[in-house]
């Protein structure tokens, strides 16, 4: 963080260039050699006559640096004050637009980058790291349930039926999103509010004039939260020289173009080639009441309504339990094996329970100690069934985009006579791509010493004869740091055991990192250095073998939030489906969907006095919206 504390959005701007200018390179290489393939098969030239296929190694290097380059975008847009996100916004998206691949359509890659940048646009790093966390549904007791599909997003109400709460969740590519509210109560303020709006209030946009605050209170509110929302009159793209600081009407797409970039279309406007050309991204009042709660893009306009889903259908629930099984962020195991002074061999290593203090210090700063025992999300295969045959304990990281669960030796139970629990344990590690090697045996680490065909990376870490010394004021003095004996009492100088990090990597593998040559480090700036190093090699390593398993120049790794949009496209075409066998039944809404089990249907939301009579209230009054439009 420390690095880019100070950054303006030209800084910002340019870190986003550097990764769409690869995103660009890597997207005309594809092009060129798709084009020279397809002159060599029209021409029947043969083999021998086309350049040499590029080698495993060379493709998944490309694709792991194409990768990259996105995550470059989505962790540094993710961490973003809000005030800072409406002003890079138009440079990234239209940066995506000019680097996109295909010539037809909005590339996957760009369509998941989207919907992160719409569904997180006015949300701090703080709320979008708290809202990621698992999804689980709540013990609501009997609930009504209805869910809908607006653009790449799953939009789900849980109601209970004789009580006031309701779950609002929002599946979609680029993550998962949970609320819990008062349903009757929530929607009795949205109903107050929205009669003291005017009708036809215009939305909170950058090209036009916030509405005045005369319009009543509820403007006032909207405008409030929109803060961080609304996009000031200097939005526009930062990153060419003299670009106008107003975005004109002759620079800006069509208002239309968001709708027709979540549609997975592209914007054919000649402004999108323009670098200083402005996305017409505008915030207001949602066009109906159901709209406040059942929407994956709150407040967002100019973008389709939802559309519901039919509610008996087995498929559809079918779909939906399992795309809640998919994860939402990138998720790595690596093992964290230690040994012990004089070791060498497997068994010695693996019946390990414990180790130096340096080393459990070192571990505390690799991530939280979490208990196994009912742990929820992504467990690297750990046993969380609360038997403890993994141990009780483990420890795992997690930031905006990536989740890292560690597999780690000494914290897994291991005796002399329990032969099963060995290779349990080794089962674990060495299936691990990625390996931390704490070693204090006094000798180097060979890297067959746990052999695996899966021992991609090693990322050793030994301790170094000889110290640093430091005067920093404040220092928390961790296992292995010292004061100076000698020192006076009033000198703050410290002696540093220093530790060296380097990495062994399997020879087929193309891994570069900031360890292939020995680095120095203290303890305090250890694990957060051998952390990264871990993730950036376990996202290679995925690649890799993605790439090696498909065999080919042509073999591409598909990202979660990517797998994620391929799921609710097959929804949408499953429901499709479904609505086109199932005709409307008797005493159902607009919609073909049946209203008996909300109970009494109420004709004004005040009525309302359980969460499923809101819902159904809520259910009519966007059929009949969708059936005005």
């Amino acid at each position: 963080h420390q690095l880019y504390a100070n950054f303006h959005t030209k800084d910002y701007t340019t870190l986003f260039a550097v990764a769409i200018n690869y995103i660009q390179f890597h997207n005309n290489q594809r092009r060129r050699e798709s084009s020279v393939s397809a002159g060599n098969d029209a021409s029947g030239s043969g083999s021998a006559a086309a350049p040499a296929k590029s080698s495993v190694q060379n493709v998944a290097l490309s694709q792991y640096v194409f990768i990259m380059a996105y995550q470059i975008i989505d962790v540094f847009f993710l961490s973003l004050p809000t005030r800072l996100k409406s002003e890079v916004v138009d440079h990234i998206v239209m940066g995506l637009l000019r680097a996109n691949y295909s010539r037809t359509g909005l590339d996957e890659a760009n369509a998941v980058c989207l919907d992160m940048i719409l569904k997180n646009y006015n949300r701090s790093s703080d709320e979008i790291l708290k809202l990621a966390d698992a999804v689980f549904a709540e013990d609501l007791g009997p609930v009504v349930e209805r869910s809908w599909l607006q653009h790449n997003a799953i939009v789900t109400i849980r109601a209970q039926m004789r009580g006031l709460l309701a779950q609002i969740i929002v599946r979609s590519a680029s993550g998962t999103t949970l609320r819990v509210v008062d349903l009757p109560a929530e929607v009795r303020k949205k109903y107050a509010e929205r009669i003291e709006l005017p009708p036809m209030s215009p939305p909170i946009s950058p090209t036009t004039d916030s509405p005045s605050s005369s319009l009543g209170p509820a403007v006032a509110r909207a405008q409030s939260r929109g803060r961080s929302i609304s996009r000031s009159r200097r939005l526009h793209s930062l990153a060419m020289p003299g670009a106008p600081s107003v975005p004109s009407e002759a620079n800006t797409l069509p208002q239309d173009s968001i709708k027709k970039l979540l549609l997975g279309e592209l914007v054919t406007n000649n402004a999108a080639m323009n670098r200083a050309a402005h996305l017409p991204i505008s915030f207001g009042p949602a066009p109906c009441l159901a709209q406040e709660f059942i929407t994956a893009y709150p407040g967002l306009q100019n973008i389709d309504p939802p559309e519901l889903l039919p509610s008996g259908a087995e498929a559809i629930a079918r779909s939906i339990r399992v795309f809640d099984t998919m994860n939402t962020v990138d998720t790595y195991k690596v093992s964290v094996v230690y040994v012990g002074p004089g070791q060498t061999t497997e068994r010695e290593i693996l019946l390990n329970q414990q180790g130096s203090p340096v080393y459990w210090n070192f571990l505390r700063g690799l991530g939280t100690i979490t208990r196994l025992s009912g742990m929820k999300g992504f467990s690297a295969s750990l046993d969380t069934s609360g038997n403890d045959e993994d141990g009780r304990y483990t420890i795992r990281w997690r930031d905006l985009v990536s989740q890292l669960v560690f597999h780690v030796g000494t914290l897994m139970p291991a005796r002399e006579d329990k032969h099963e629990q060995i290779i349990r344990k080794k089962a674990h590690m060495a299936n691990d791509y990625v390996q931390i090697v704490f070693n204090e045996s006094g000798r180097d680490y060979e890297f067959d010493t746990i052999p695996s065909q899966f021992n991609y990376v090693q990322i050793i870490v030994t301790p170094v004869d000889g110290t640093i010394s430091t005067r920093e004021e404040e220092i928390a003095w961790p296992h292995g740091e010292t004061q100076d004996a000698a020192s006076p009492e009033n000198d703050k100088t410290m002696y540093v055991q220093l530790y060296k990090v380097m990495t062994q990597v399997n020879p087929s593998v193309p891994f570069y990192g900031p360890a292939i040559e020995p680095k120095l480090l203290t303890l305090t700036a250890l694990p957060a250095f051998v952390r990264s190093i871990a993730i950036h090699a376990a996202i290679l390593s995925n690649v890799f073998s993605s790439c090696k398993k498909a065999d080919s120049s042509a073999a591409e790794f598909i990202s979660p939030w990517r797998a994620r949009l391929r799921t609710i496209h097959r929804l949408r075409q499953n429901a499709q489906r479904e609505a086109a066998k199932s005709p409307p039944t008797p005493g159902a809404d607009v919609c073909g969907d049946s209203l008996s089990d909300f109970g009494d249907i109420v004709s004004n939301p005040v009525q309302a006095t359980t969460a499923s009579q809101a819902l159904g209230f809520l259910v009519k009054d966007l059929n009949m919206f969708i059936g005005r439009a």
